[in-house]
């Protein structure tokens, strides 16, 4: 049996920081693509912690509405660093996120039907989302591997199959050109040592993760109008 090493914190500190340095490549430091690389990480932790919290909330209406107050806080500051102005047509992935958490509770509710998934699927291509459908079917993927043995097998493939659906440029590595969003994979190691247990219940903690996206936003934001 594998040793388990990684609380719920610290997979959600991985995720944080991860972002935080692809954020950070890609608003100062474009001609670096090792910050992206390591930004790919990011994402496929906070879609299986998304997963992971669906499955286990005694309060999915407060879920969602935790969502919602960093969605509607990262709206601004995610259109103004990454687009220079108010676009409208383009969502943070926090919407993703959200759409998500939707989506899992729904599928709950209809005893894990198809068209949950469908929907969600649509919504997250035409609203153009941060991984808008592939981040959606990312979702899904861990949602409904939550409970099966092996899971992180099934999880790897179907997560290496999404990442090459993405579409992304391509590194080359020796000799080999592999698109970026397939460096998501390394998440899986983490995400395989994941404890499962939470290692506090501080309610500060859990609202300063929910707030990092759009603290984060806000504070590359300021830098770089005004002192970068």
């Amino acid at each position: 049996m594998k040793r388990k090493y990684i609380s719920q914190e610290l997979l959600k500190l991985l995720a944080c920081v991860t972002m935080l340095v692809d954020h950070i490549g890609a608003i100062f430091y474009p001609q670096y693509v090792l910050f992206r690389v390591i930004g790919r990480i990011a994402f496929p932790i906070y879609a299986f912690l998304l997963a992971e919290g669906i499955a286990h909330t005694r309060n999915p209406k407060r879920y969602l509405i935790r969502l919602m107050i960093g969605l509607l806080l990262a709206e601004l500051p995610f259109e103004l660093l990454f687009y220079g102005k108010l676009t409208y047509w383009h969502q943070s992935v926090m919407f993703t996120l959200f759409l998500g958490a939707v989506m899992l509770l729904w599928m709950k509710k209809s005893g894990w039907n198809i068209l949950p998934f469908a929907v969600c699927f649509l919504v997250g291509k035409y609203m153009n989302a941060d991984y808008g459908r592939w981040g959606i079917a990312l979702i899904w993927v861990f949602g409904v591997s939550a409970n099966i043995p092996r899971r992180w097998v099934f999880q790897f493939l179907a997560s290496g199959i999404v990442f090459y659906l993405m579409g992304s440029f391509p590194i080359p590595i020796w000799g080999l050109s592999i698109p970026i969003q397939m460096f998501g994979l390394l998440a899986m190691l983490p995400i395989f040592f994941y404890t499962g247990r939470k290692s506090t219940s501080s309610k500060t903690l859990q609202w300063a993760f929910y707030l990092f996206y759009p603290l984060h936003l806000m504070i590359l934001l300021l830098i770089r109008n005004y002192l970068y």
